[in-house]
Parts: structure tokens; sequence; C-alpha cells
């Protein structure tokens, strides 16, 4: 019996995932607190976080001769540190240099397109590496899927087709918390819980904030970005259509 080609796409995100930790010193299991840093000074690769076009979450792209990755500040801490790690897949799979835009319905695993079931896979490997999952109690109550969402800095929504993917939930209590969180109970139990956000530096860029790489300064893509001078044609068309 053959192996559906979803099913090989998402084992090669996920063990690129294992990899990149490995490569870059992290331990197997442990959350990554400042996922910014870890990009920035691990993978080596230039960040831009800002305003990016509305229905844009992140993007992939090839600019100033090498990838570049891009996050849309106007997002949730949890979104954009997903956002991040699964541009970050795009490169470590890797995936050519095409200028990749990711949008909602892409990360959540909504697209059937190669590139994308792969850096989702990656993602969620890179943030919640399965050797966690299985060390975690299954079949968690609300309260236990938000304080591992806590823990790992991922939303309640990602955490839980965590659990799923990992067959560590039964479909009748992972169809019982997706309704909670549809019904934004979550959040009402985080609050409760008095759990605290993970110390990550995309925490000060939620809605709205800006950050260019330190690799980047002096560059016109920075002024740009930073609103410090105008866009040149010749950028304009290397970043058409992400920035607002």
């Amino acid at each position: 019996m053959s192996v559906p080609p979803w099913v090989v796409w998402r084992n090669r995100g996920a063990k690129r995932a294992r990899t990149a930790r490995e490569e870059f010193g992290l331990e197997a299991a442990a959350p990554l607190d400042c996922l910014l840093g870890i990009v920035d000074e691990r993978a080596e690769l230039p960040v831009v976080i800002g305003r990016l076009r509305a229905d844009v979450d992140g993007a992939c792209t090839d600019v100033a001769g090498g990838r570049m990755l891009w996050v849309n500040s106007q997002q949730a801490l949890v979104r954009q540190r997903f956002t991040l790690a699964h541009e970050l897949g795009h490169v470590r799979v890797p995936h050519d240099g095409a200028m990749i835009l990711d949008t909602y319905e892409t990360l959540a695993g909504r697209s059937t397109d190669q590139r994308e079931v792969e850096a989702n896979a990656f993602a969620a490997e890179f943030l919640i590496p399965k050797v966690t999952m299985e060390e975690l109690e299954p079949e968690p109550d609300l309260d236990g899927l938000v304080t591992v969402a806590a823990r790992f800095g991922t939303s309640a929504s990602m955490t839980l087709y965590r659990f799923s993917g990992c067959k560590r939930i039964s479909v009748g209590r992972l169809e019982e918390l997706k309704a909670q969180i549809e019904a934004d109970e979550h959040h009402a139990a985080h609050k409760r819980l008095e759990l605290m956000a993970i110390d990550d530096r995309l925490a000060g860029l939620e809605f709205g904030g800006s950050y260019v790489s330190g690799s980047l300064d002096g560059t016109h893509l920075a002024a740009a970005v930073r609103g410090e001078a105008a866009m040149t044609p010749e950028l304009a068309v290397a970043v058409r259509g992400l920035l607002t």
C-alpha cells in the first residue's frame, strides 16, 4: 500500500525541524523562549517584522541577494511565532527562492501545496517536538491544553492539533476542546490560571511594532521598512504584495 504524498511531506518537514534544533544547539524537547533570537542569531537569517498587507501573515523572499523572513506584526504573539517558524521551514526544508506569501489559510493547514505542508510540519515540530508530546499526559482538558500552549508559546488551536497529530487525544476530546476554543473559553482559562506569556522579543512587536535584523542595518531596505526612506522602484518590485 503506497504512502500518501502528504504523509511524506509532513515527515520531511518534521525531520528537518529536528535537524535544525540539533544544528542550532537547542535541546531536543525544550520550549523555545525567544524564537526571534534563535532565527536571527543561530539560523543567521535576516528577519523583518512590521505592518504587512492585512491578508499576509508572513513571507520568505529573496531580497538583497539572500533569503529573508517576514512576519506581520499586526498579529498576536503566538501567531507571529508560528509564522516565523513556518518561514524558517521554507529555508530549512529547503524550498526554492521564489517569493512565498503565507496567509491565515496557509498557516491553518488548509493548503495542499507541498511546500506549505512541509513548512507547517516543520513549524509544529520545531515549536513542540514529538518527543515532548510523548512525555505529556494524553487527553488534556482545557486547563491542561492552555497550560501546554503557554509553556511552548503556541496557540490553543495549534497545540490541540499537535496532540491530535501525535495521537495523544481521542476524537471525542478533540471535538470537545475545539468547541471550547471556538467559544473563546481558552482565553478565560489562561487568565484564571494566571499563565505568563513566553519570554520572546516578538512580544514587544505585537499589533504594529517593527523590527529589522541588525545584519540589515545601513541598507535601503531597513530604512524603508522603518519609514526613514522611500521605496526605490527596484525594492518595490522585490517586496511587491508584502507591505501596506
